[in-house]
């Protein structure tokens, strides 16, 4: 990653050396200022991007962010490859977000910026991936792991779920669903892993469909992958980035990877999903 770059991109996408002339020329001023880059992001919705040794940090407001800034943001965020973005948003110094990675820190901005209804996200989207993604990814090994095991025992369950999918290395992340033809299918086991579902509702949701959820159409349309995985009898990896509402909660948008795995426990049909976090933050509006 090349360092030293420190850039200013401007509501209509343009890009300009911080504290250039053409910059200046541009905005009809005589000189840089102390305070002209902040007043740049502040009010006139223009992003600095500053490439240094400990990543790319980039400093904006979210509610002035245009469609044409975040998008040549983002051009110049995959130019420069780095491992982590360090976001900080001017209505509030004191917080920094640290984000691994191009992917998430793109959709961590797209979040942000959907305040101002410039970029508008949607609440569930799913992709499905390949499952050559998990060889030698040492942060999704759990999903490794569990895909051999059922590999081994051929998609039987011969124990008790607890036993099955209680492995601490799953770290909670799990859930299986007894599937039943015609319908998505009822929760029979849910981890302790999930922030959203606290034991009451965990033990709420046993026995039940998405309909009695804390957030159903959260889980409904997270549904439809158990139902494909269940038709097709074949594992399915995916890519899921969501926003969670539940009842007095603040809003979440978490973008994780899951593992959809057909079993059978005797004659009964069963689909597992066990996930690995890639992100969670609280949505723009509640913080």
């Amino acid at each position: 990653m090349s360092t030293g770059v420190d850039l200013i991109l401007d509501d209509n996408g343009r890009i300009w050396r911080t504290g250039s002339r053409a910059l200046m020329d541009s905005l009809h001023v005589a000189g840089p200022g102390l305070d002209l880059t902040h007043y740049l992001v502040r009010n006139l919705g223009f992003v600095r991007l500053q490439a240094t040794r400990s990543g790319v940090h980039i400093t904006l407001r979210p509610r002035f962010l245009t469609k044409a800034a975040y998008e040549a943001l983002v051009f110049q965020m995959v130019a420069l490859e780095p491992d982590r973005f360090i976001v900080q948003i001017v209505d509030t110094p004191s917080r920094v977000e640290i984000i691994p990675g191009v992917e998430d820190a793109a959709a961590r901005l797209a979040d942000l910026a959907s305040v101002g209804g410039g970029i508008v996200r949607e609440d569930f989207y799913r992709e499905e991936l390949s499952l050559q993604r998990l060889r030698d990814n040492p942060r999704l090994s759990p999903l490794a792991d569990l895909l051999r095991r059922w590999r081994r025992s051929q998609g039987i369950i011969r124990g008790d779920l607890d036993v099955e999918f209680g492995d601490p290395a799953l770290c909670g992340r799990a859930i299986v669903k007894r599937m039943v033809d015609g319908t998505e299918g009822v929760y029979e086991y849910v981890g302790d892993g999930f922030p959203s579902y606290d034991a009451s509702w965990r033990q709420a949701m046993l026995g039940r469909d998405a309909s009695g959820q804390p957030d159903p159409q959260y889980s409904q349309h997270g549904a439809t992958g158990y139902i494909e995985t269940h038709a097709a009898q074949t594992p399915r990896l995916e890519l899921v980035d969501a926003a969670i509402r539940v009842p007095g909660c603040l809003t979440y948008r978490r973008r994780y990877e899951r593992l959809l795995l057909p079993w059978r426990w005797g004659a009964t049909p069963f689909v597992s999903v066990v996930s690995v976090l890639r992100t969670s933050f609280a949505s723009p509006s509640d913080t």
